[in-house]
């Protein structure tokens, strides 16, 4: 149990860590969001503002390479929380049919939050 616990951390932690550079490098293609114009605007809106990066993008960066290294893992958990929330209502109330990324980290780091919970119980 164990191991698959690591595997999913550093999974996630890639993953993290890829769609973090990629708000600075763009090497991944843009995301289609077809005909749903909502998305689309405020997608490009968040671009625009620079609220993707440096701050998203940097922050998801940063989240990714404590989650690999499994430094300082508990507090990169909590930093996870609001990016997690603002990428599932996003998906959830504009492009629903592409919340299965979004709930997977959700549900990964919630996980992820309980297995730890010891580190937080006096926050409680």
């Amino acid at each position: 149990m164990k191991l698959a616990h690591t595997i999913i951390r550093i999974g996630l932690g890639l993953m993290l860590l890829v769609f973090g550079l990629n708000k600075f490098f763009w090497f991944m293609p843009d995301f289609e969001f077809g005909d749903n114009v909502g998305a689309a605007n405020l997608f490009q809106a968040f671009t625009d503002s620079g609220y993707m990066w440096p701050l998203v993008g940097g922050l998801e960066a940063i989240i990714g390479v404590l989650f690999i290294t499994k430094k300082a893992f508990p507090a990169a958990l909590l930093a996870l929380i609001p990016i997690s929330v603002n990428i599932v209502l996003f998906h959830a109330v504009l492009d629903p049919p592409n919340i299965a990324p979004a709930l997977l980290v959700a549900i990964l780091n919630g996980y992820f939050i309980y297995r730890n919970w010891s580190y937080y119980k006096d926050l409680v």
